[in-house]
C-alpha cells in the first residue's frame, strides 16, 4: 500500500475497488476466460459408410469444459473419450461419453473435464451404405464452463426432462401408455432348457456333432469336445426355435466357459444361430476364433459380419477376451432393427441396423470345431443356455377352413391352439413342416366316430411351418398363430 492507501500489485499496477448498492467498496476481481479451440480434434474429412476419424489427444489441465460441435449430410455417432494418457490404450483406464447426430441436425454437446487428457472419435453410421458429403467437427476447451442447458422454457424456467432410463443403454427409457399406465413387457422362455443328471435329452436338443467330437452331459453342465480326430465338430442345437413375434425383442442368454484361451485352428460359438454342418446361416452370436474374440451378425447368402475386440463400442470398453476357465453370462437382445450383446450384464456392444439376419426365429446354438486338419483336444462348457420373448406368448390367432386336400397354413414359427372337425369319414394330418412330411404334430382319424368329432385344443409352437393333409371331404377348421 502506497502513503495515500492505495493498493499496487508487484509491478506497481493499482489494484481498483468496486462500490456496491450498501456504498460499500470491494476489491476488484475479474476471470480471464481463454478459450482453446482444438486442431487435434477437428475434421471437415468425409467418411465412407462405417468409417471413422479418431484425434489425437489434447492436453486438459487448466480446463474445466469441453465443448463438442458435429454436424454431417449422414447419421453420425460421435464419442469424447477421457483418459489418464496420450494413446488412450487401456480401455478400463477411458471414460467415453458418446451421442448420436442425425444427417443434417447439427449438433452439440458441452462436457465437464474429468482426465488429464481427451480425443473425438466419430463414425458414419447410415444405414444405407452412403458417404457424408458434408461433416465437419470440431472442439473447444475452456477455463469455465455452464454444463446446463442452451436455453430455458418458454415461460423462463429451467428445462428439466426426468425419465426412467436404463444404466447399460442410456437411450432407453420406461414408456407410460396413453392410459397412464405403465408399459411393461413380461419375459416367456420359448427354447433351452437346464442340463440336469447325465442322459441327454433328445426332445429338447439335437446333437449333430461330427468327426468324433462329442457333447456329454453330467452334473448340470454340457461338455462340448473336439477330442482328437482331424476337423472334429461338437454341436449342440435346441431342437425347436424360438418364435418371433413383431413388436417383442427376443433375449438370448448363456452361462458358458471358454476352458482354454483362444487356440489356432478352433472356432467356438454360442448365440441363437441357425446352420448346416460348419456353415452358419442366420443370427446373432459370440465367437472365439484362434485367439481373436468377437460378435457377430448373419445373413444367409451374405457373409457374417463380425466386430473384434478393440472395436467393442459398450460400456465395458473397445476391448474384451474371454479369461480362461471361466464362467461368463453371455446375452444377445435382438430385434429387426438393433441387437445388443452383454457379458455378466455390462454392455459389451451395440448395433442400429435393419435386416441383420434373414429371420429371428431362431435356436439355441452352440459349436466346437477344429479347423486346418486340427488334431487338438479344445473344450467349451455350458451350464445353461435359452431364448426368450420379452413380450405377451400369446398373439391374436387367426383361422381357416379346409374341406380336403393339401394346404399350407404358415410359412415359420407359430401356435397350434385348436382343430375343429365337421365331418367323421377321414382323417386329418398336421405337420411342422411347409411341405406335407417331416414332424408330425397330430394324426386325427375322424372315421372311427358316428358323430362329429367337434374341438379339439392344441395349444402346441411349431417352429418351420403348419402343413394340413385332409382326406376325403372332412372339413376343419383350424385355429393358429
Amino acid at each position: 500500500m502506497s502513503l495515500f492507501g492505495v493498493i499496487r500489485d508487484v509491478d506497481g499496477n493499482p489494484i481498483h475497488a468496486a462500490q456496491d448498492a450498501d456504498g460499500d467498496y470491494h476489491l476488484c476481481t475479474a476471470a480471464i476466460q481463454e478459450i482453446i479451440t482444438s486442431t487435434n480434434n477437428f475434421t471437415t474429412a468425409n467418411l465412407a459408410s462405417g468409417a471413422s476419424f479418431t484425434g489425437s489427444a489434447d492436453e486438459t489441465l487448466g480446463i474445466n469444459g469441453i465443448q463438442v460441435y458435429h454436424a454431417a449430410d449422414q447419421d453420425c455417432t460421435v464419442y469424447l473419450d477421457q483418459g489418464i494418457d496420450n494413446t488412450f490404450a487401456s480401455s478400463s483406464q477411458t471414460i467415453t461419453d458418446s451421442f448420436i447426430c442425425l444427417a443434417n441436425e447439427p449438433c452439440s454437446r458441452t462436457y465437464t473435464s474429468v482426465s488429464p487428457y481427451y480425443r473425438i472419435r466419430v463414425v458414419n453410421i447410415d444405414l444405407d451404405g452412403e458417404a457424408t458429403t458434408k461433416l465437419v467437427t470440431a472442439t473447444g476447451m475452456t477455463p469455465i464452463i455452464n454444463t446446463l442447458p442452451r436455453s430455458l422454457s418458454p415461460q423462463g424456467n429451467l428445462q428439466v426432462v426426468a425419465s426412467l432410463r436404463g444404466d447399460e443403454n442410456y437411450d432407453r427409457h420406461a414408456w407410460i401408455n396413453p392410459t397412464s399406465e405403465l408399459a411393461v413387457s413380461p419375459v416367456y422362455r420359448m427354447v433351452g432348457t437346464a442340463f440336469g443328471g447325465v442322459v441327454k435329452d433328445p426332445n429338447f436338443w439335437t446333437d449333430d456333432s461330427l468327426r468324433d467330437g462329442t457333447v456329454t452331459q453330467d452334473g448340470g453342465e454340457i461338455e462340448l469336445n473336439t477330442n482328437t480326430t482331424a476337423n472334429g465338430q461338437a454341436k449342440y442345437t435346441t431342437v425347436n426355435k424360438a418364435r418371433f413375434v413383431a413388436g417383442s425383442a427376443q433375449l438370448f442368454t448363456a452361462a458358458v466357459n471358454f476352458v482354454t484361451t483362444g487356440s489356432i485352428d478352433n472356432i467356438r460359438r454360442v448365440g441363437a444361430y441357425t446352420s448346416t454342418g460348419s456353415v452358419v446361416e442366420d443370427g446373432f452370436f459370440f465367437e472365439l476364433s484362434g485367439s481373436t474374440f468377437s460378435i457377430a451378425t448373419k445373413r444367409s447368402g451374405s457373409a457374417a459380419v463380425k466386430v473384434d475386440s478393440g472395436d467393442f463400442n459398450g460400456n465395458i470398453g473397445q476391448n474384451f477376451v474371454p479369461v480362461a476357465d471361466t464362467y461368463y453370462k453371455l446375452s444377445v437382445e435382438f430385434t429387426p432393427l438393433s441387437a445388443f450383446w452383454y457379458v455378466d450384464d455390462s454392455l459389451l456392444h451395440k448395433i442400429k441396423a435393419a435386416h441383420k439376419s434373414n429371420t429371428l426365429t431362431l435356436p439355441v446354438t452352440l459349436e466346437n470345431e477344429n479347423v486346418n486338419d486340427s488334431v487338438a483336444p479344445i473344450g467349451f462348457d455350458c451350464v445353461g443356455a435359452y431364448i426368450a420373448r420379452q413380450g405377451e406368448i400369446t398373439t391374436n390367432p387367426i383361422s381357416k377352413y379346409i374341406l380336403t386336400g393339401t394346404e399350407v397354413l404358415k410359412y415359420g414359427a407359430g401356435v397350434l391352439r385348436r382343430i375343429i372337425v365337421s365331418d367323421n369319414i377321414g382323417g386329418v394330418i398336421i405337420y411342422d413342416n411347409t411341405v406335407a412330411g417331416g414332424k408330425i404334430i397330430t394324426d386325427l382319424d375322424t372315421s372311427q366316430g358316428t358323430e362329429p368329432l367337434g374341438s379339439v385344443e392344441f395349444d402346441i409352437p411349431f417352429s418351420d411351418g403348419l402343413t394340413i393333409v385332409i382326406t376325403d371331404d372332412v372339413g376343419v377348421t383350424v385355429v393358429y398363430e
